[in-house]
């Protein structure tokens, strides 16, 4: 039997009936009334509750639940307890009433809530009052039990408690389900919150009512949108309660609510009225649901709506719209079927439905026409008019609107493509008058610009003639959408015009392109071919190509598997662009071709084929190819100017010039042929100077035919024009004229490229490229790149003569075309090297040129160096072939004679110059005449190197000029002693003048018959203050070499006369004086200038003046010297000749000379008496002065018996010794004396 719920109603304890009342009526009263009992009735309770009950204690022990009575002691221990104690504890009585035993029923009552019980039993007591108290147990078994406890305290008669008594039942089930119930109520709670928040989260207004209409809930939403601040103030109203629905609404809402609870259906989605608190009207989309209760009834209703005002709005619209849809529709297949004529019906019924569309009352389309520099206008096309509205279609005013200046604001805007949309107070003037007066007669207008690619193509327009209103923006939106129909009818037009015209275009692109067009199945079969492709490939037509080319894979590409990745790619991209392959002509020649293609695909996304076009690409793989080539040899061309630039040695440069570029060229062979006259003939020649070929052609630089061979036997003399005239020759052989292909096919030559070499404009040769495996054309870049070659080989040919040139003129002298000094300096070292080894002798010859400084500087240089050159050849032509000659400098040579047995043969070649210079020379119609000195050094005996030889030479060579020149000197030890001496005192020399060494002695020249001296002659002194009185034949040869002797002549000729006319001061008689003329003085320009200067500087009278030239000088230049001797002879000076007899001169020249007189050498004086031909020789020569009337002085007489003979041979004035030594100034005087000079007369 389940334990008894417990219900407290009013404070009074119930049972359910359930286990009692059906089963055991009296055990139900039982309990009820120990439960209810007072402990006012004493112990005696029980019994009296219970009625007609003779046995109590039965009663009780089968009572569910324990009786209890507990002593009045601290903790109220238990003095009794009924038999149910096992059944709810699981002890006996006994167990826990025996105070032995160590269990109670306060230790099975849980120590929690222990304290709790007897607190509440004490307060009981105190009160004298029943309690009640709830509390956990321990069963025997562990088990933890809710029980319930009632007592109340044990009164005995004189008031005391005595304890307590009670009942105390199992209430575990009850506290589970009060557990339970509490569990339920907060779920239910956490489900009422949520459903709150929920209902609160939910956008639409939600609410519920009663089956009264009464408002029992609702969502914020709800009450947001009825005003209201939270759920809670709707609660309990009615729809009749609120203040802005009006009786209708609400009573509407309450009909609609009692339908539904009525019904118990729902009602969805009803769209309702709805007034809101601000006054605003609205619709809703409301929604009933019927609420039940448990048992299905209907309690009230459940409603929610959503404002769907803007929709109703909309469907309103879009109700209208509809209709203007299906009116726009109808447009549209009017439009449609509209064959662009303006005047069509059915272009004026879309005019007519657009005037009931837009509410208008003149509907029309003008074009806009003109054109840039020209006036635009709005020319009338077509215009509905409703009834009652008269047209404008027939007015010349409205047939054509010129824009200007009505329409300029509108028509700006217009092209802006913005609206115009006025009321007649909105227009100009201008525009009032036109469109408002009959018979245009608007009111408003409306105007939609009708655009083609954005550009003003014309203008829709309304007139509304009736009332002034401008249209609504949904209106003119609508207007623009029929606007933008038509404007794509007008452009449907044109696309169909253009279409039309592109398909025409095409197809005549398609038959005349350029280009190769197909179309191909996906297996490699044509479909379609155009024109351009069959002559691409080499066929007739395009039938005959698509009847022959029936498998492109295998009959077009020449590389197997082409065609395979051609397909692969497009099929991986879709397309492909330049696809470039070989293929087969139809005659079996091959092309290049680029092919670009897409795939083509049917409704399915099958494959279907492809298509494409097809470029001829051949020029242009050509092109790449030279292109490349052409890279290649400009990189050859780099390496081979490299290679010029670099080698010196053409021998060496050319060949690897021409490997470079022959392999750059993918020639078969390269060669350079030089331009020459023939050995033999003399003709123009040519010879193969350079080749390369490769290693599968035949050389031809061994072949005869190529070497020294004319062009005219050849027969080549073609080839010689061009390349003459810079032209190039490049041909196929088969093309070039028989006897060319004859002499080039004899090497297999089939083509050729040659280009020629000029230096200085010059035909130095040729190069060229021959093709010999296989007919090549060259190409005109490989033409010019071998120009460019040329060019550069040119260059370094003539750098090579350049740098040729440049050493030879390092090492050779540029006036006599001799080696210099430099070349000398190289090649006698090497000379000695050879001497040494081969026990030979070696002679250094130095030769130095007589009196040349004269020459030059009288006859002036450019007659110097001619004499130079001829003088060249002379010395050349006296050498022999191992010889060498050199040009040391000035008029100076030195010679190397190598190979010589003894001195002797050294002296025969001196010999030999000496006698190739003898003859004159004869030069810019002067007739000079030059002799050498030479001196010859010997290796080894004269010096081991050439320093030593060369000084020893020139030591020898000045010993030659002390000998009085033309002769030629070996070198001995003691001229290297005079040589040093000879440097020593020319540096002394350098100074004397200006040191005023010089001094002048005086000797007199004497008429032996009247015994008066006759001249005084100046004679030069040198006193050197450490030297001594230095002699005249020792420094006067130096003055002259060095160019001392003008200014140290020109002191003489000052200081003589100053002397004499200092002694005619003195009182003495003025005496004549000879000074002597050196060669380079007489050459001197200024000579008679000088002479001029010093006689009027002094005051000597010129015919007191006379001036000694030795015959050496006067021949030196005789025209010049003529010309002088005659210049000074016109001054007054007497001119005579020194040392006659001498020279080199011969009479026929001596007549030419102005002279006053000649002197006989001593020469001739020294052995007169004894030598009968001196005696012979003197008598001659005065023989010749008197038959010239010239005067006749005989110096270096010494002996009276000189004088005797003489005198007797007709010579009556002499010089020397025997008259009076050379004395100075101071000494001489005496000479001038009279008496002095009768001791010389001959008795």
């Amino acid at each position: 039997m389940h334990d008894p719920e417990i219900h407290r109603v009013n404070s009074v304890v119930s049972l359910p009936s359930v286990g009692f009342s059906a089963s055991n009526p009296t055990l139900y009263w039982l309990t009820l009334a120990l439960l209810n009992y007072s402990h006012k009735d004493g112990q005696t309770a029980f019994l009296a509750l219970l009625p007609g009950t003779a046995a109590p204690q039965q009663l009780i022990d089968v009572m569910p639940g324990i009786v209890f009575q507990a002593d009045g002691d601290a903790g109220w221990s238990m003095r009794y307890l009924s038999a149910g104690c096992y059944a709810l504890t699981g002890y006996q009585p006994e167990e826990l009433l025996n105070p032995d035993y160590p269990t109670s029923y306060n230790t099975i009552t849980h120590a929690a809530d222990l304290p709790r019980v007897l607190t509440k039993i004490q307060q009981a007591v105190d009160l004298d009052q029943a309690y009640e108290v709830e509390y956990r147990i321990h069963t025997r078994s562990g088990e933890e039990k809710w029980v319930w406890e009632k007592g109340s305290p044990i009164v005995d008669g004189q008031g005391q408690v005595n304890g307590i008594e009670g009942f105390i039942t199992d209430i575990t089930p009850l506290k589970q389900s009060e557990a339970a119930l509490r569990q339920a109520e907060q779920a239910l709670k956490a489900r009422e919150d949520l459903l709150e928040l929920v209902l609160d989260s939910i956008p639409q207004p939600l609410f519920w009512k009663d089956s009264q209409g009464r408002y029992l809930g609702c969502n914020q939403a709800f009450a947001t949108a009825m005003g209201l601040s939270s759920p809670a103030e709707i609660v309990g109203s009615t729809d009749t309660a609120l203040p802005y629905l009006n009786v209708e609404e609400a009573d509407y809402r309450a009909a609609r609510d009692r339908l539904v609870m009525t019904q118990g259906i729902a009602d969805l989605q009803a769209i309702e009225p709805q007034t809101y608190p601000d006054g605003h009207q609205g619709w809703v989309d409301c929604s009933r649901l019927p609420m039940r209760d448990a048992d299905g009834t209907v309690m009230g209703v459940l409603c929610t709506f959503e404002d769907v005002t803007a929709q109703v709005a909309s469907q309103q619209a879009l109700q209208r719209r509809e209709q203007t849809l299906a009116t726009l529709a109808e447009i549209q297949r009017l439009l449609l079927a509209w064959q662009w004529d303006w005047q069509e019906p059915s272009i004026l019924a879309i005019f007519a439905a657009l005037g009931e569309l837009a509410g208008a009352s003149r509907v029309y389309y003008y074009e806009l026409q003109g054109s840039q520099g020209a006036p635009f206008f709005l020319r009338q096309r077509v215009e509905w008019s409703a009834p009652g509205v008269g047209p404008t279609a027939g007015d010349p005013l409205f047939q054509t609107l010129p824009l200007d200046p009505i329409f300029t604001d509108w028509h700006t805007q217009l092209r802006q493509q913005q609206t115009i949309n006025q009321v007649e107070s909105d227009f100009s003037d201008l525009q009032r008058q036109l469109l408002s007066s009959p018979p245009g007669n608007v009111k408003s207008i409306l105007l939609l610009p009708l655009t083609l690619q954005n550009r003003l193509q014309g203008v829709m327009g309304f007139s509304n003639c009736i009332a002034p209103r401008p249209w609504a923006e949904a209106d003119i939106d609508l207007l623009q959408v029929v606007t933008a129909d038509l404007a794509l009818a007008l452009e449907r037009r044109q696309t169909e015009l253009s279409l039309k015209q592109a398909e025409l275009k095409y197809r005549s692109m398609f038959e005349n392109a350029v280009e190769g067009m197909f179309q191909s199945t996906p297996e490699g079969q044509y479909l379609t071919v155009n024109p351009m492709l069959a002559r691409l490939y080499g066929y007739e037509s395009p039938q005959d190509l698509m009847h022959t080319l029936v498998d492109i894979n295998q009959q077009l590409y020449v590389q197997p598997g082409r065609r395979q990745e051609f397909t692969e790619l497009i099929q991986a991209g879709g397309a492909v662009l330049g696809f470039e392959s070989e293929v087969y002509r139809k005659d079996g020649a091959v092309v290049w071709i680029a092919e670009s293609a897409r795939s083509i695909y049917d409704d399915r996304n099958q494959l279907i084929g492809y298509e494409g076009t097809v470029e001829d690409i051949t020029d242009r793989k050509r092109g790449e190819a030279a292109i490349l080539r052409r890279d290649r040899l400009l990189q050859g061309v780099a390496e081979a100017s490299q290679c010029l630039l670099t080698t010196t040695d053409m021998n060496q440069a050319i060949p690897q010039v021409l490997a470079r570029l022959g392999d750059a060229a993918t020639a078969d062979r390269a060669y350079v042929y030089t331009h020459h006259p023939h050995s033999i003939t003399g003709e123009p020649a040519m010879t193969l100077r350079y080749e390369w070929t490769t290693p599968t052609t035949a050389p031809g630089i061994d072949q005869p035919h190529w070497q020294d061979q004319s062009y005219r036997a050849l027969g080549l003399e073609r080839w010689l024009t061009l390349l003459q005239q810079g032209q190039s020759i490049c041909a196929l052989t088969r093309h070039m004229p028989s006897a060319e292909q004859e002499v080039l096919l004899r090497d297999g030559i089939l083509s050729i490229l040659m280009v020629p070499i000029f230096i200085d404009a010059r035909l130095w040769g040729y190069i060229g490229f021959d093709a010999c495996q296989q007919e090549w054309e060259w190409s005109a870049s490989d033409e010019s790149i071998l120009v460019a070659v040329a060019a550069s080989l040119g260059a370094a040919l003539k750098r090579q003569q350049t740098e040729a040139q440049m050493c030879y003129q390092v090492y050779h002298d540029a006036l006599t075309g001799l080696p210099n000094r430099t070349f000398f300096d190289q090649h006698l070292p090497q000379a000695i090297a050879r001497t040494s080894q081969n026990e030979q002798m070696l002679a250094v010859i130095f030769l130095d040129l007589d009196h040349f400084k004269t020459i030059n500087d009288t006859l002036s240089h450019a007659v110097g160096d001619l004499l130079l050159q001829q003088v060249t050849q002379r010395i050349s032509a006296a050498l022999r072939a191992e010889d060498i000659v050199a040009r040391w400098g000035g008029d100076e040579f030195t010679l190397i004679l190598p190979n010589l047995a003894t001195a002797s043969d050294a002296a025969k070649v001196a010999r030999r110059i000496a006698d190739q210079l003898t003859p004159p020379f004869l030069l810019q119609n002067h007739e000079l005449h030059v002799t050498a000195s030479l001196g010859i050094a010997l290796f080894p005996q004269d010096g081991q190197d050439m320093t030593t030889l060369l000084q020893n030479a020139d030591a020898a060579m000045y010993r030659a000029k002390q000998q009085g020149r033309n002769n030629y000197q070996f070198y001995t030890q003691s001229l290297s002693t005079e040589a040093a001496q000879r440097l020593k005192l020319e540096t002394y020399l350098h100074h004397a003048l200006g040191r005023d060494e010089f001094v002048l002695y005086y000797q007199p020249q004497v008429n032996v018959v009247s015994g008066v001296v006759v001249q005084m002659e100046a004679l030069l002194r040198w006193q050197h203050p450490t030297l001594g009185l230095v002699a005249p034949n020792q420094f006067i040869p130096l003055a002259e070499e060095n160019g001392l002797i003008v200014p140290i002549g020109e002191w003489v000729m000052r200081t003589a006369c100053t002397q004499v006319m200092a002694w005619h001061r003195t009182g003495l008689p003025l005496v004549n004086l000879a000074v002597n003329l050196s060669a380079r003085q007489l050459q001197h320009p200024n000579l008679v200038n000088v002479v001029t200067a010093v006689l009027n500087e002094t005051g000597l009278p010129p015919t007191y003046l006379e001036l000694e030239i030795t015959e050496t000088a006067a021949m030196a230049d005789m025209a010049a010297s003529i010309e002088r001797l005659r210049d000074l002879r016109q001054l007054g000076v007497k001119i005579s000749m020194d040392d006659f007899g001498t020279g080199y001169s011969c009479l026929s020249h001596l007549k030419q000379f102005p002279l006053d007189g000649i002197k006989i050498d001593r020469a001739f004086v020294k052995d007169l008496t004894h030598s009968s031909v001196d005696q012979a020789m003197v008598n001659a020569i005065i023989a010749m002065a008197k038959g010239l009337s010239l005067n006749l002085v005989a110096e270096g007489v010494e002996t009276a018996d000189q004088t005797l003979c003489l005198y007797e041979l007709g010579c009556t004035e002499m010089q020397g010794y025997l008259f009076g030594y050379p004395q100075p100034a101071a000494k001489a005087v005496p000479y001038l004396q009279a008496s002095h000079g009768q001791r010389w007369r001959l008795e």
